[in-house]
């Protein structure tokens, strides 16, 4: 599928004047002509963007200012610095190991809270087990106490979500 830009040929790209005089395959450097006969050089791989002036025109009274400033690197300016070339990926690189932090928290099971309650069950209770199937209601009945008794004796003990492997106080059935 082709692409197609209005903005394709040199004269839209460059500034007035410029002319594009030759490709450098084996650098990958294009080079462009001014109005006033100075040679300029595109980046490796570039075809427009910074241009480097390797060699003046035909005047010699406006040799240090290049035609358009703001557009083109001076004679003495060094080459950009990989940091400055590779910027973007590291925005690609930063995102792409944030993401897979977030999946091997996930995946470690980080997003589990803790929600083990120690408790210290009083002389009259004791210690029971929650298994796999357990609920309040089983539990109350298999020791013949109250599931007020029960509630009471566990402050904050949710029924719809007990735990496997989490210790309960059942209180002791009285003999009366």
């Amino acid at each position: 599928m082709a692409r197609w830009s209005e903005y394709d040929t040199d004269e839209e790209r460059l500034p007035e004047g410029m002319q594009r005089i030759g490709y450098d395959a084996d650098t990958q450097t294009y080079t462009f002509r001014d109005a006033q006969g100075g040679i300029w050089e595109s980046a490796p791989g570039n075809q427009y963007g910074q241009l480097r002036r390797v060699q003046y025109g035909d005047h010699d009274d406006d040799e240090s200012s290049p035609t358009q400033p703001l557009t083109y690197a001076g004679p003495d300016s060094p080459p950009g610095s990989w940091r400055q070339e590779m910027m973007p990926l590291l925005n690609w690189f930063l995102l792409v190991g944030l993401f897979l932090l977030v999946i091997l928290w996930f995946i470690s099971g980080g997003s589990k809270r803790s929600t083990e309650v120690v408790r210290n069950c009083a002389d009259d209770t004791a210690p029971y087990k929650i298994k796999s199937g357990d609920t309040c209601w089983a539990i109350a009945e298999a020791r013949s106490v109250s599931l007020d008794d029960l509630l009471a004796n566990n402050e904050g003990l949710d029924c719809d979500k007990l735990a496997v492997g989490e210790t309960i106080c059942v209180p002791i059935a009285s003999l009366d």
